[in-house]
């Protein structure tokens, strides 16, 4: 037991005193709190008229400093703002306008913020290989906290209609090589070398398909949470999907707009070639504009394996082993893959994909490079289906169901 008599010495007296202090200041403020804190911050009258007025001030915004002050002046504010300012100038956006539409005056969370919803709109530097003069949008829902001065911080920012903007997506890091651009973001995908990748991903699409032009443009998030705001779609729509190729804003303009978006959770699980083959049928689409033509859809995802795997040296049982493996099975294809198949989910859709390629196959080793680079060329253009065959190949519809089948059946033979 401790001697009540006892006096305590000076640097005894000192320490209670700095834990008294440090008791005060933690009923102060709660250091593991955010200064953005708003629970006891009403939202201001006239909540409307000052988002307006500031999302207008972060419009006219031309420096660093002018849009980190017009974001608020919160902690979450000053580095959501400052992230997004380095995210613009990577990109080399230009012509960014933030219009406040509705919301942001009714609280829905404890903390007292609420969603604003504002569209946005830029336009993409040249240096990420995209056109420069088209105009993407998207409606975007901001987070906003009042502050106590009757303003608001912004905190986060979440897609409401169409794609999030790249530059409110996080940390934007971009890498130039020969004939690609990678964008990342927070990082993107550590596990594989998308920069190297992505060049031979153009390389190959320019082997098979003379005078392509064009950069292949691949964005590359860290999560695959981000991937679904960067595409514009829920996160149960791209669960399964190793990549995709969509346009920027994930809604219209010129084909020189469209980027390949990375889903890391399935991309960065691949082996080296599986992943190449991905890339290199993502830039298939990119670069002979197939983003948003009518064309059949064996035809697009055909070719573009046609392309992936021109030169790769795996046998049929790696590459076309599901529809080989139906064909053996007795549940072959009575007809030419349609769009619905396309559309289906989960099992069986990898079957799909090898039967259209396996039509390509068959036409590549009969006809030759040439003659199926002109067929898709016209399908791509709008040529209809018969018309492009009868062209190409002399052949009809019923012709290449038939033959094709045939060719299954024989490639099945091969495998056990």
């Amino acid at each position: 037991m401790a001697d009540p008599g006892r006096r305590l010495g000076p640097n005894a007296v000192a320490v209670l005193v700095l834990i008294a202090l440090g008791a005060t200041l933690l009923l102060w403020q709660r250091p593991w709190q955010d200064d953005t804190s708003t629970s006891r911050v009403g939202m201001p009258a006239d909540a409307s008229a000052q988002l307006t007025a500031q999302f207008r001030k972060l419009t006219a915004a031309d420096t660093e400093s002018a849009f980190v002050a017009a974001a608020g002046t919160s902690r979450a504010a000053r580095t959501f703002a400052r992230q997004a300012w380095r995210a613009r100038e990577a990109l080399g956006a230009s012509a960014v306008e933030l219009r406040y539409v509705s919301g942001g005056d009714v609280a829905d969370r404890a903390d007292g913020s609420a969603v604003a919803l504002v569209d946005v709109s830029w336009r993409a530097g040249a240096q990420i290989g995209l056109s420069g003069t088209t105009v993407h949008t998207s409606s975007v829902a901001f987070r906003v906290a009042p502050q106590a001065d009757g303003h608001f911080s912004l905190v986060t920012a979440n897609p409401r209609e169409g794609a999030l903007p790249i530059w409110l997506a996080g940390r934007v890091a971009v890498e130039r090589t020969d004939g690609s651009v990678v964008i990342r973001v927070d990082g993107g995908d550590a596990e594989l070398p998308v920069e190297s990748m992505a060049t031979t991903a153009r390389t190959a699409v320019g082997r098979v398909v003379p005078g392509t032009t064009g950069e292949v443009t691949v964005v590359s998030p860290h999560t695959q949470q981000q991937m679904a705001r960067l595409v514009g779609q829920p996160l149960d729509q791209v669960r399964q999907i190793a990549a995709v190729t969509t346009r920027l804003d994930g809604r219209g303009g010129s084909s020189a707009d469209t980027v390949i978006v990375l889903n890391p959770s399935v991309f960065s699980t691949m082996d080296r070639r599986a992943a190449q083959i991905v890339l290199t049928h993502e830039a298939t689409h990119l670069l002979t504009h197939a983003v948003g033509t009518r064309a059949e859809s064996w035809v697009v995802e055909g070719f573009a394996d046609f392309v992936a795997l021109h030169d790769d040296s795996a046998s049929l049982s790696v590459s076309a082993g599901q529809i080989l493996g139906e064909v053996n099975a007795g549940r072959g294809p009575k007809h030419l893959p349609t769009a619905t198949d396309f559309d289906a989910e989960g099992h069986g859709l990898g079957a799909v994909y090898e039967s259209a390629w396996m039509i390509f196959r068959m036409l590549g080793e009969r006809y030759g490079d040439a003659r199926v680079v002109k067929f898709y060329r016209a399908v791509l253009s709008g040529s209809e289906l018969g018309d492009a065959l009868r062209t190409s190949f002399g052949l009809t519809v019923d012709q290449v169901t038939t033959s094709w089948r045939d060719y299954l059946a024989k490639s099945a033979s091969t495998v056990s």
